[in-house]
């Protein structure tokens, strides 16, 4: 049954109790940017802009045909291999299919896995988790990256190669952290070590990397090879032995040094899809093994062709305060770009400038054979024949990643789905990629005069690409100099410190945003709405156009929420989808004296939403007394449209069995493992899933096996 939304019961305050009707809860396809998935805590993940990632469509469905284990199931599917998933008339394996391409690494402890012992199979979201490890600073040393010999590392794959992201290519939230290597739209290409050494961790997870291992090399890097679909035998048998002793499908193992040790070009895994991936693919990482950053994979002479400049799309104009102009208005200038084979121009009268002015790009590159979006290695910007600007990305940190949506312009892609990069430096912007900058990029032009201004930029494989364009800078009476942008919004009230706290009360909202967590000064923005059916209250904190480094904290009032229901309660993000009607989703956030109170890192619309309706579990290929001899699992569909899946735990006699977990696309599945239940008996099946506000659905069922 799916769970809906139909109507919004005012408990004085706007709190709104989910019911059945005809609005649906969620975000919906899109999110605040096209083809992204939230997570539960309104953060929000995946690949964007309608990107694929690899595979014919992106999400490895449609009639593709591939090879191994794989996950889901649905009736008219033809497959020839232990399977559970695909869609009708599809050929599938891998272990889980579909989803999205941004993914992130959790860290040693992350989702609180090393060293426990699970009761449950408890879902924690990975996507959005940071490589902790240990300490970056102190007395640690980075590796000289030209110290290795050509041929230290070698691809790990032994099919030809093309790639489908690069590194340092935006992603939402982050800047992506290795390549990814396309396998034809197939899972069960064979993965090899890049280089010898022994495995130090291995990660199971529904979401981020999924089925992740980690190398350990005797250099000091490590290597990571994510969206795995299946293990070499012994390293799979570990951890199915691990998972069951744990009673969890998401693990985090730290195997003992030297238990599996490879040498190079040792087959270690098969490829797959598992994960928050789009398609299958091979994500690849180096990572300094010291200060546990990743590092340029491309960096490492790995012989891929790539003879293709970057192309540039876009050229924007910034005036940064009251005093500055562009073509005589406060507002950004954007311009499209035409040319091609390196060179670059602006079909447009010149532009006029005044001021503070900051400039941006968008620019795309592209390898040899592949029309993949890639990210630019380097990007110059040169005023007056002086360089003002200069990054390079050879290195990320995973506490820095966030930094990504200051050095986009945020609002230009929450509207347009565009990234365009700026050519300056936010003040609470703190990512390392930045070489050389004159006042952060940002330009002063107060005399009279025209002044070219040349933009390069390049690719890690020596392809370069630059836009020339003039500027005309023309007088304005000199005003006292504010920070503070434009006009007076109108439901103005404040002005937030990026450099400090800052804090916003009334009756009805407490807003905490901590300091760091604003790129720049803003001026806050508040004011409520009724919901469109006159039922219920949405609050406006500021707008969804301003991003955030970090969480802050949010209390929405609620205090006649009766005491039964107040376990149920959460903050919902409100949206309108492309027809008009509202949805929400849950942010998380539990009720306590009078107000639902949680952490989120987004602006944008909330209200309290009341989570009563379990989980809904759907049989994909079981029924009542089958004889399932004949299969090699069994399939599920479960879903919650409100606060999310929470955990699941499957049983077979009375017996804990491992389900494994694909979330992008809702499935559920258990592997016969006859070694472990034996075969040739009636059995019974007992399925409970529970959401995040403890509501729990129960399916069981005998069978025959």
């Amino acid at each position: 049954m799916e769970k809906i939304c139909s109507f919004f019961l005012v408990l004085l305050f706007a709190v709104v109790l989910r019911g059945s009707g005809n609005c649906k809860d969620g975000e919906g396809s899109t999110g605040e940017f096209a083809g992204e998935a939230e997570t539960t805590d309104g953060s929000i993940t995946g690949d964007f802009s309608g990107e694929a990632t690899s595979g014919r469509n992106a999400g490895g469905f449609s009639g593709e045909a591939t090879s191994g284990r794989n996950a889901g199931g649905f009736p008219g599917e033809a497959a020839s291999s232990s399977k559970a998933g695909g869609f009708s008339g599809e050929t599938t394996s891998g272990r889980n299919a579909g989803g999205f391409s941004g993914e992130t690494a959790s860290g040693r402890n992350a989702g609180g896995f090393s060293g426990e012992t699970a009761s449950s199979n408890i879902i924690r979201d990975f996507t959005n988790e940071a490589e902790t490890g240990n300490s970056t600073g102190g007395n640690e040393t980075e590796l000289v990256l030209d110290s290795f010999e050509p041929g230290y590392l070698q691809l790990p794959v032994t099919i030809p190669v093309q790639l489908s992201a690069n590194f340092g290519v935006i992603r939402s939230n982050s800047l992506h952290a290795g390549i990814d290597i396309r396998t034809g739209g197939r899972t069960g290409e064979k993965v090899v070590a890049a280089a010898g050494g022994y495995v130090n961790r291995i990660a199971v997870s529904p979401t981020g990397y999924g089925r992740a291992l980690y190398i350990q090399h005797p250099n000091g890097l490590v290597t990571v090879y994510a969206h795995l679909d299946e293990f070499e035998e012994e390293i799979e048998q570990y951890v199915i032995n691990e998972q069951y002793r744990r009673r969890s499908f998401s693990v985090d193992l730290y195997p003992p040094r030297g238990k599996f040790s490879f040498s190079q070009g040792d087959f270690i895994a098969y490829s797959g899809n598992t994960g928050s991936s789009s398609g299958p693919h091979l994500h690849f990482e180096v990572r300094d093994g010291a200060t546990h950053t990743p590092v340029n994979p491309l960096l490492f002479n790995l012989n891929i062709p790539d003879n293709r400049p970057p192309v540039i799309y876009y050229l924007a104009i910034y005036p940064l305060d009251n005093n500055s102009f562009v073509n005589g208005s406060r507002e950004s200038l954007i311009l499209p770009v035409t040319g091609g084979n390196g060179r670059f121009r602006i079909n447009a009268p010149v532009p006029t400038v005044h001021g503070h002015i900051g400039f941006g790009i968008k620019a795309n590159d592209y390898m040899d054979g592949t029309w993949f979006r890639k990210g630019p290695h380097s990007i110059e910007l040169h005023v007056d024949r002086e360089m003002v600007y200069r990054y390079e990305i050879n290195r990320l940190s995973y506490s820095e990643m966030r930094y990504v949506n200051s050095l986009i312009d945020y609002r230009e892609r929450v509207l347009n789905s565009r990234n365009i990069q700026r050519l300056f430096i936010q003040p609470n912007n703190n990512l390392n990629i930045y070489t050389s900058h004159k006042n952060r990029g940002v330009v002063s032009f107060t005399e009279e005069g025209t002044v070219p201004v040349r933009i390069e930029v390049s690719d890690v494989a020596g392809n370069s690409s630059a836009l020339g364009f003039d500027v005309n800078t023309v007088p304005f009476p000199a005003a006292p100099e504010t920070r503070v942008p434009g006009n007076m919004p109108e439901n103005f009230k404040m002005i937030m410190r990026y450099n400090s706290p800052n804090n916003f009360t009334n009756d009805m909202v407490r807003v905490s945003i901590p300091e760091g967590a604003l790129y720049d000064d803003i001026m806050f923005e508040y004011k409520s709405t009724g919901m469109p059916d006159g039922q219920g209250t949405i609050h406006h904190i500021h707008n969804r156009y301003t991003p955030l480094h970090i969480n802050y904290n949010l209390s929405l009032r609620a205090d006649t929420i009766p005491p039964r229901l107040r376990q149920k309660a959460l903050l919902a993000y409100v949206v309108k989808n492309e027809n008009g009607n509202i949805n929400i989703s849950s942010a998380g956030g539990t009720w306590n004296n009078g107000y639902v109170t949680g952490r989120t890192n987004r602006f944008g619309k909330y209200t309290v939403a009341i989570d009563t309706i379990p989980p809904e579990i759907v049989p994909l290929n079981i029924s009542g007394n089958r004889d399932m001899s004949g299969e090699n699992g069994i399939r599920f569909r479960i879903k919650d449209e409100l606060s999310g899946i929470g955990s699941y735990n499957g049983y077979i006699d009375g017996e804990w069995v491992l389900f494994e977990y694909d979330a992008k696309n809702d499935l559920l599945f258990y592997h016969f493992d006859p070694g472990r239940i034996g075969k040739g008996k009636e059995r019974e099946l007992v399925l409970k899933v529970e959401d995040r506000r403890g509501n729990e659905s129960a399916y069981r069922v005998n069978f025959l096996y």
